[in-house]
């Protein structure tokens, strides 16, 4: 069945009173992609972010809308706690990044999801929505004339971003308006007059004429899949075209899909179609399509969104030349465990009395119920029947947030227990090592010594911290920050400046830290207040250091902006490091994307993976370089139902180097994943916790192999839970 509206979208980008005949940098408009979280599928997301401050480069607005697309579509929680989501992770690596003292960067941002009739709005910093809707104009904010309401602050300048959401209830016909405050310098008369223009082309015609100097918006009309552009345009695959496809193939399987059998009673319970249409049952429909059409006229575009998302340029296209959506047609005809939960999710009848929380608590029970159903063999079947059922109860819970329900709670932990046995996530209980006092601190990195020590760095507070830890390493003795490790001190007649990072050299028995002019401070364990500072020579040719480590007596610095790992030797066996750096890779054997990684690890001494440079990427991949060549390394033995490394992003990771459990971990802030895998990159587990609001801010992780403890840097604190491998 296809959804009842689809989008037409257009654009205006005015600047210094010329039109720009081009996308607005930070317009983006997001079907779900094929991997897309539970729950995300049914989603269409309309970003638009806005230059505030010093205006950045393109790339910069564009990799920002990228990104909220990419947060949005992988996170599982509810639309509102998704879109929140977005706004947090953006907000934290902009404060971050100006914190750090680098070029500062601002911007304004609002984003609306689509979801059936249901429209969900959230905004940060300055910028507008006017929602034009049967005959009533409404905004947010509210009052486009309250200054403060209208100018709130933009993501980058505080810790925790202020964000203003709403939700409306959209029909066909409703347009929707986004765009920076200069809109509210046309009159409200004249906004509505070029709002119910005939067409969605003739509204931004009238918008090119009132606005005087610049502006940056998005219009969205919603309309139903058959309704025919009325521009000059080709046409791409409507959904529904789609829908009579699925309709017909469905007929087919009639014979699967009539009946559900109870097993404990023996008794056939037929099928039956709601009796009513709701907003809420109108949720269950699983099939968007994509038509696409597109006008440059008076520098503005214009393009019909649907959930297929796939443009097909250059006329209508047949039956035999569209290319379906694979995965949408094998499981709405094909797959009979999905036909099973469908069936049960379409079995109960909307009665008057109940409400939309028991309606939904009630679908939830039949996807529990046809779920169970299923033979556990079956495994993509139960992971699509389970996922079915978790994104029913993320809607409950969006009905009834503080509420309450025990049977909602016991069929939530069955649906997730099965989605993550499926999927090889071992689900931990974290225990608070330490938490900074500062909620807006940043443990970016922390570092193992013994079994009783940790050091965190603090970068958004430019600081060192000790961790002492009880012989068990589950609980902090004491804290203190290292005073010669804190941005600004002066050490040995020297100002340490901006911290880079942080590493334990083993052969020296010394905590080392580096700042960004390349001075190096080093402290004793056991007399941290105690240190040594020298200044590393030719530093002036690290451009971008963001890790550092030590292997066999020497410093090694990874360097994206050179993109290059820097190696300084020490003169003899002394700790003076006094000689100009070597590179690590040397001609063509380099990386090919060196700019783009994210840690690197040096496999230990006698160990079979001895003096080999692994690299992580942000994109997921890793690299395996002995003496400058290339190894090879590709993860592998992932189970089918969990994301790889590959298909999501990656932030940091642990090389384990004990032979007795000798293996990498590796961790990915949006999936809030710790990755377990041998040295040679095979699958062997996947940790999430029970409280998944901890892992919100991941940065680092590192592991005990024999007190069997993983310690993870998340946000302000220092959290640990046990492998049990």
């Amino acid at each position: 069945m296809a959804f009842e509206l689809e989008a037409l979208v257009g654009h205006m980008y005015v600047a210094g009173g010329r039109t720009i005949k081009t996308t607005p940098p930070g317009a983006l408009c997001e079907v779900a992609p094929k991997r897309a979280a539970r729950g995300r599928e049914i989603d269409t997301l309309f970003v638009l972010v806005l230059p505030s401050g010093n205006v950045a480069p393109n790339t910069f607005y564009e990799q920002m809308s990228l990104m909220a697309a990419e947060r949005y579509f992988s996170n599982t929680g509810s639309v509102t706690s998704a879109l929140r989501d977005v706004f947090n992770t953006l907000n934290s690596n902009l404060f971050e990044h100006n914190a750090s003292g680098r070029q500062h960067y601002e911007a304004n941002m609002i984003v609306a999801v689509m979801r059936s009739t249901d429209l969900y709005v959230a905004r940060a910093g300055a910028s507008t929505l006017i929602l034009r809707h049967s005959g009533e104009t409404k905004t947010v904010p509210e009052n486009l004339k309250d200054d403060d309401k209208l100018f709130m602050p933009p993501l980058g300048v505080l810790p925790i971003p202020e964000v203003e959401m709403a939700r409306f209830v959209v029909d066909s016909g409703t347009r929707m308006l986004l765009a920076d405050t200069s809109i509210v310098e046309i009159t409200e008369e004249k906004l509505n007059q070029a709002l119910v223009a005939s067409n969605i082309e003739e509204v931004l015609d009238d918008f090119k004429v009132l606005v005087t100097l610049q502006i940056q918006l998005m219009l969205i009309e919603f309309v139903p899949p058959e309704q025919p552009v009325m521009v000059p345009a080709a046409t791409g695959q409507s959904s529904a075209v789609i829908s009579a496809e699925v309709a017909a193939a469905r007929v087919k399987t009639t014979s699967q899909q009539s009946a559900i059998t109870d097993e404990a009673t023996g008794e056939t319970k037929k099928s039956e179609r709601p009796k009513r249409e709701t907003p809420q049952s109108r949720l269950k429909k699983r099939a968007k399509g994509g038509v696409v059409s597109v006008s440059r006229a008076l520098g503005h575009s214009m393009t019909r969104i649907g959930n297929l998302g796939r443009i097909f340029w250059g006329g209508t296209s047949t039956t035999g030349e569209r290319k379906r959506n694979s995965t949408l047609i094998a499981l709405a005809v094909f797959a009979i465990p999905t036909v099973l939960v469908a069936a049960a999710l379409l079995s109960w009848v909307g009665n008057v009395g109940e409400t939309v929380y028991e309606e939904c608590v009630g679908r939830a029970n039949n996807a529990a119920i046809a779920a169970r159903t299923l033979p556990s063999d079956n495994r993509e079947g139960l992971l699509i029947a389970w996922g079915a059922g978790l994104q029913i109860i993320d809607e409950c819970r969006d009905y009834r947030p503080e509420f309450f329900d025990p049977s909602l709670d016991a069929i939530e932990a069955e649906a997730q227990l099965a989605v993550d046995t499926i999927s090889g996530i071992t689900r931990r209980t974290t225990n608070i090592i330490w938490a900074s006092p500062d909620a807006d601190a940043n443990i970016r990195e922390i570092v193992l010594q013994g079994v009783d020590s940790i050091y965190a760095f603090d970068n958004t507070n430019g600081v060192v911290h000790r961790l002492q830890l009880n012989e068990s390493g589950t609980s902090l003795i004491s804290q203190q920050p290292i005073q010669s490790m804190v941005e600004n001190v002066r050490v040995d007649g020297n100002t340490l400046g901006r911290l880079i990072g942080i590493a334990y050299d083993e052969q020296r028995d010394r905590i080392v830290t580096i700042d960004e002019n390349g001075l190096m401070v080093s402290c004793r364990p056991l007399s941290i207040n105690q240190c040594d500072a020298q200044q590393l020579i030719r530093f002036e040719a690290v451009i971008n250091p963001i890790r550092i480590t030590f292997w066999q007596n020497n410093l090694y610095i990874l360097d994206t902006g050179a993109e290059q790992i820097w190696r300084y030797s020490p003169v003899g066996t002394t700790s003076n490091f006094s000689l100009a750096p070597t590179e690590y890779y040397t001609g063509a054997a380099r990386p090919a994307n060196l700019s783009e990684a994210v840690d690197f690890e040096i496999g230990g001494v006698n160990t079979t993976i001895s003096g080999r440079v692994y690299t992580l990427f942000s994109d997921g991949t890793m690299t395996n370089y002995l003496s400058g060549e290339a190894a090879g390394f590709v993860f592998s033995g992932f189970p089918s139902g969990l994301e790889r490394p590959e298909e999501t992003t990656t932030q940091a990771m642990f090389l384990n180097n004990s032979n007795l459990f000798q293996g990498f971990y590796v961790i990915s802030r949006p999936l809030r994943t710790i990755y377990y895998t041998t040295a040679a990159g095979t699958f062997q587990n996947a940790y999430r916790i029970q409280d998944e609001s901890r892992f919100e801010r991941l940065n680092d992780v590192v592991a005990d192999a024999e007190q069997n403890i993983v310690y993870v840097a998340s946000g302000n604190a220092v959290l640990s839970f046990p492998a049990n491998r």
